[in-house]
């Protein structure tokens, strides 16, 4: 879940998203949890949490990606906190 309730206000757009490629995907809980066949597949921080179930915190690499800076994000864990 994010703090506020609600997702924060990161954009949808395509360059985003190829950000978030170079990192969610190489994060610990995106290949544990094989995310990528779950929706959505990538940017939890602006979609919200992966449909995935059974998921644990185990490791977050969201405060590396420039997104995190950029929208200045808190927290982490965008795809397992729903």
């Amino acid at each position: 879940m994010f703090e506020s309730g609600k997702p924060p206000a990161v954009e949808i757009t395509d360059e985003n998203k190829e950000i978030c490629r170079k990192y969610c995907t190489i994060c610990q809980n995106y290949k544990k949890h094989d995310l990528g066949r779950n929706e959505p597949k990538e940017l939890f921080c602006g979609c919200g949490a992966s449909s995935a179930q059974n998921m644990k915190e185990i490791g977050c690499f969201c405060p590396a990606c420039p997104l995190f800076t950029k929208y200045h994000l808190r927290g982490g864990y965008y795809c397992v906190r729903r």
